[in-house]
């Protein structure tokens, strides 16, 4: 307890040391990069994301936490935290006319990002002046259907694919009705994480992709109403969390996991986690493709680092440790054709396990993400129509 008192104490001081005073936001966006930089060099940027992946928290403590130490004696300090309990913090702030918080870097997307930039949460149009800015997929402008205008910086896209024991499962669903009828079958080895879970909710938005119109969502609540009871605990209780469903695929009590990231289940596999006949499926339905972003809170204390710290997070040298399967194996958001031709060769001599659908399986079956006002609705809805 003492321990984690004076950390606590240590992290105010630091807030404090790093904190630039409400410096006017024109004068930090309007300032040369190279000034950032050595604004930067020995401060201390907090990073403020999601924890619920074991992998990802690896390549942000393991990778990206000594990379920007050596490069500009910058101290990392990741925060695990839901988005949402996110944008709330900088709700009450905003309200009580905090200039100065305690969050630099926000990992974001969807719908949190739509509330932030309707709300007046984030940093400003900051993008361009990153200069690894110019080597970003030009076509990833736009979040779930809301224009970033440079609010926030493209970080990776990812596929959502399911992912099942191949020892276990036999007869593999292709679809929906199969997945139904097989969860029928095998009572008690299927499950999802809670809607308000991120990737839970992202389940119940492929359900949704069957239906069209105004009938969608009674549709996707009778198709979960009618397989609740053969899930795992009977569909009583779900997983609060992806991480809680992956423990469940991993001790062997559910023989099917899911989430976004095609390759997600690889470094599992090889750390013997994951079982090794873990293969990928995508439905017929298709899979939702998802891009997600870095941003800077309008109140960051440390926005100087915090650009510093987008701007080398989107190197190829830290995309490519991101796109291996060493950590995390998230997909980058650079466009490789503006790679040198050793940078790009780098990206496409990177192997993919057994563990990963190929091109081909997800030719076709690419889906656009729904709007952020699906998710809410879902959250809101689900407890009610479903878990009840």
């Amino acid at each position: 307890m003492k321990k984690t008192i004076m950390a606590s104490a240590a992290a105010l001081f630091l807030a404090g040391c790093t904190s630039e005073d409400a410096r006017p936001k024109e004068d930090v966006l309007e300032t040369p990069f190279a000034s950032l930089e050595q604004d930067a060099e020995g401060t201390v940027v907090r990073l403020y994301m999601w924890g619920g992946d074991e992998g990802i928290n690896e390549y942000v403590d393991r990778f990206v936490t000594p990379f920007l130490k050596k490069r500009h004696d910058i101290t990392l300090e990741r925060v695990p935290i839901d988005t949402q309990d996110i944008i709330q913090k900088l709700r009450v702030e905003k309200k009580a006319d905090k200039e100065v918080g305690v969050i630099d870097v926000v990992w974001i997307n969807g719908d949190n990002f739509k509330n932030a930039k309707r709300e007046g949460l984030l940093y400003g149009d900051f993008v361009d002046i990153l200069p690894n800015r110019k080597l970003l997929d030009d076509t990833l402008n736009n979040d779930a259907g809301i224009a970033i205008d440079g609010l926030e910086a493209a970080f990776g896209k990812v596929q959502f694919v399911m992912h099942y024991d191949a020892d276990r499962v036999k007869d593999v669903p292709q679809n929906l009705n199969e997945l139904a009828d097989w969860i029928a079958e095998n009572p008690g080895r299927f499950t999802y994480p809670e809607a308000a879970d991120f990737t839970g909710n992202a389940f119940i938005r492929h359900v949704m992709l069957r239906h069209e119109g105004t009938e969608t969502f009674e549709q996707a609540w009778a198709y979960l109403n009618d397989i609740e009871p053969n899930l795992w605990k009977s569909g009583k209780t779900y997983p609060k969390t992806l991480a809680q469903l992956d423990r469940l695929y991993a001790n062997g009590d559910v023989w099917m996991t899911m989430g976004f990231n095609e390759r997600r289940a690889e470094q599992e596999v090889a750390k013997g986690v994951f079982p090794k006949e873990t293969r990928a499926l995508v439905l017929e339905e298709g899979s939702i493709a998802s891009t997600h972003f870095l941003s800077v809170p309008f109140n960051a204390p440390n926005p100087s680092g915090a650009f510093v710290v987008i701007n080398e997070l989107l190197s190829p040298k830290a995309q490519l440790a991101k796109y291996e399967s060493t950590y995390w194996g998230d997909g980058t958001s650079l466009d490789l054709d503006k790679l040198s031709d050793l940078e790009r060769e780098a990206f496409l001599n990177v192997k993919a396990a057994s563990s990963t659908p190929r091109a081909s399986d997800l030719e076709g079956k690419v889906a656009k993400e729904m709007e952020p006002d699906v998710f809410e609705r879902i959250r809101s809805e689900w407890p009610e129509y479903v878990a009840r």
